[in-house]
């Protein structure tokens, strides 16, 4: 385990090429959570859960049918992988590291670039939570809390 702490940096995403590799639960997730951040999502995967193909029917995202290829990082500002295969994530990192993007790797914390955060919204109120990769039990938890506490504020 690191003894780094991660820096929480909130960043426009609105109109940012954001590639995801992969279209599984841990990828509809993070989708989820980012689209309403207003970026613009390319998800390459062979096969795609039922919820990114019917993003991408509406326009939501642009889904690539076919296995992960190096050009299809050109022009992207942020990429996640998630690919159920810790070889393709390796790779995904490797090139994203030359090519100087940021990348976050699901599958091994110790390629990613920064760490995936729990979120809890409320209209423009955003709070992110990362346990700087060390306990994701206690991030998700507290994520929820959060998340309740935002929901109280209404009752």
């Amino acid at each position: 385990m690191s003894d780094r702490l991660y820096f929480p940096l909130f960043v426009d995403l609105t109109g940012k090429n954001v590639l995801v590799v992969g279209a599984g639960k841990i990828a509809c997730r993070r989708i989820g959570t980012l689209l309403p951040f207003g970026p613009r999502i390319t998800v390459v995967a062979p096969e795609t859960a039922p919820e990114i193909a019917a993003l991408a029917e509406e326009g939501g995202l642009v889904w690539l049918s076919r296995t992960f290829q190096e050009d299809d990082l050109d022009g992207m500002d942020l990429v996640l992988t998630a690919a159920g295969n810790a070889d393709v994530d390796a790779l995904v990192a490797s090139v994203c590291r030359e090519r100087h993007i940021p990348v976050n790797a699901a599958s091994d914390k110790s390629l990613c670039d920064f760490y995936f955060p729990g979120i809890a919204r409320k209209d423009r109120l955003v709070v992110g939570i990362t346990a700087s990769g060390a306990d994701h039990k206690a991030a998700r938890q507290t994520t929820e809390a959060i998340r309740r506490l935002l929901d109280e504020e209404d009752s």
